[in-house]
């Protein structure tokens, strides 16, 4: 069966198909062997792709579906948001034509948010993926090299206060949070941590802010030997050192929050209600405290939760492959699930009840 006599259905399906198999393929074999993906088109769907075609379509030469389904767009206004990112949680790949994106994460609804984002750019996907022994969400996407390179090394001082806050937005979203501090014993504040194990970045995310003129402070803490713990995983700390960037002022802030775009639901979450919370002046610690701690369990709940779906999602051939027991995985995963969903019920009463009080008219909860 030839390509070009399917109907615009079945040609998105196949499309759909040579860009999830070039993935695996990137993924398990680090290149893509164009002969062996125009052969298991052909297996699964028994139609006929040269792979000069496939080639093509790959790195951007051709658009398949032409004018119905453009691969790659030009960077926009929001591009910085990509650059942000790229800083933190997102890992690229530069191939001849392509800029390869991809994040792996255990929360579903960040890998979703990521990829809804960088579809408006071209072909994008999020699915499940076992990563080492951890059930996570593997994001893909690709980017145009010709008209992305640019932007994505265009200099701080040539970027405009516009420019500058949506990398941060990507820089936030990625590896920041939005946290508390004390002022006395009734008053909290709110502060905004960019932390990364690479001076160089440290010195980036402070160049920005400064350009900016938003005041903050750098932290340095030696982490060298520390441990850390994913379920059953001991993960030692390789990094000697560990950096900071400590916003706390609160009109610088508030200036933030006012402006940023973030990706990532929870964190976007707890801006809205950290601009409110600082607008109403309402900063005692029997307001902010109980807020931030459900919010706190509801992500690990909905971790939880993202976690067991990939779990169960991915197929019972790539436990076995790493000899894993996914049942004795899922058992542990619910109990988790179930140890949050208790104290989720304990606490939502009285923070919904303050959320109600403080939340704009448009927001979710």
């Amino acid at each position: 069966m030839r390509y070009r006599d399917l109907s615009y259905e079945e040609k998105r399906k196949v499309v759909s198909l040579v860009f999830e198999e070039a993935e695996r393929m990137k993924q398990e074999h680090k290149r893509i062997n164009y002969h062996e993906l125009s052969r298991i088109i052909f297996m699964k769907t028994g139609v006929t792709l040269s792979h000069v075609t496939i080639r093509y379509w790959i790195v951007g030469i051709r658009r398949p579906m032409g004018k119905f389904k453009a691969i790659r767009r030009p960077p926009d206004e929001d591009a910085q948001i990509v650059r942000g990112l790229i800083l933190t949680d997102i890992s690229p790949e530069y191939d001849l034509h392509t800029i390869w994106l991809s994040l792996g994460t255990t929360k579903d609804f960040f890998a979703y948010s990521v990829q809804r984002f960088l579809t408006k750019y071209g072909w994008a996907t999020a699915k499940p993926s076992l990563i080492g022994s951890t059930p996570s969400w593997w994001t893909s996407a690709s980017l145009d090299y010709r008209s992305w390179i640019h932007e994505l090394q265009k200099p701080i001082e040539r970027l405009t206060n516009e420019g500058r806050m949506k990398l941060l937005s990507g820089v936030i979203s990625g590896d920041g949070c939005i946290t508390l501090h004390s002022t006395n014993q009734k008053r909290i504040g709110f502060s905004i941590i960019l932390c990364s194990v690479q001076r160089r970045k440290a010195e980036i995310y402070h160049r920005v802010l400064e350009s900016m003129s938003i005041p903050h402070n750098l932290a340095k803490t030696r982490v060298r030997g520390k441990q850390g713990r994913i379920e059953d995983l001991v993960i030692r700390t390789r990094s000697y050192y560990e950096y900071k960037v400590i916003i706390e002022r609160r009109d610088a802030v508030k200036r933030l929050l006012a402006d940023l775009q973030l990706l990532q639901p929870f964190r976007e979450i707890k801006r809205i209600l950290a601009l409110r919370f600082i607008e109403k002046d309402m900063l005692d610690r029997d307001l902010v405290v109980p807020v931030w701690n459900y919010l706190r369990v509801l992500e690990k709940y909905s971790t939880a939760r993202s976690q067991i779906r990939a779990c169960e999602l991915i197929p019972d051939e790539e436990f076995d492959k790493k000899h894993l027991d996914k049942q004795r995985m899922l058992k542990q995963l619910r109990r988790e699930l179930y140890e949050y969903a208790d104290i989720v019920r304990e606490l939502k009463p009285t923070a919904t009840r303050i959320i109600s009080d403080v939340r704009p008219s448009h927001f979710p909860f």
